[in-house]
């Protein structure tokens, strides 16, 4: 667990790092070269629209933000400015993951127009099944979800751990099993 918090802080320092190095680098960021740099998220949903009464927009290429190496796309510069102020509050749970396949224990990418609000979180799936089965037992299956989202999190946090270390030391070891 403080791992996966110090992943996220780590992530974080290194996102504003990035942005303010940007900034400083270049007068004026063109959109050929943010669209160059930072992958599409959510296939171009407007992330602040799962949270309003018309349900999942796709956003505009005029509004636009990174945040964490994605690149989001936004309706309207009213919601852009709403993302800004605090991204994590329309970010999809689990990363845009299906929900429910984390229960499988499987990672597969959802379809960012099947979706839930649970409790103010967004929850997306892969197909309407999948959906379906989420929502027969959606507290039961949060916790499985959850269980192998921070499985996996902490996996890939020790990975990038070690990636740093066999980079930073420049000899060779050899190891024979």
């Amino acid at each position: 667990m403080v791992g996966k918090q110090v992943f996220k802080l780590m992530s974080v320092l290194v996102a504003i790092y990035t942005l303010t190095m940007n900034i400083a680098s270049a007068e004026s960021i063109d959109r050929a070269s943010i669209e160059k740099q930072a992958a599409l998220a959510l296939q171009g949903f407007d992330p602040t629209t799962y949270f309003n009464l018309s349900g999942a927009t796709q956003g505009k290429t005029a509004f636009q933000a990174v945040y964490m190496g994605e690149r989001y796309l936004f309706a309207n510069a009213e919601n852009q400015q709403k993302f800004a102020n605090n991204p994590a509050q329309f970010l999809p749970q689990f990363g845009a993951l299906c929900a429910h396949s984390l229960v499988m224990e499987r990672d597969v990418i959802a379809d960012p127009s099947i979706y839930t609000i649970e409790e103010g979180k967004l929850y997306m799936f892969v197909s309407q099944e999948a959906k379906t089965e989420w929502m027969k037992n959606s507290n039961k299956n949060l916790i499985a979800a959850t269980k192998h989202w921070e499985y996996k999190s902490e996996k890939r946090f020790e990975q990038i751990k070690a990636k740093k270390r066999w980079k930073n030391n420049n000899t060779v070891e050899l190891f024979t099993f």
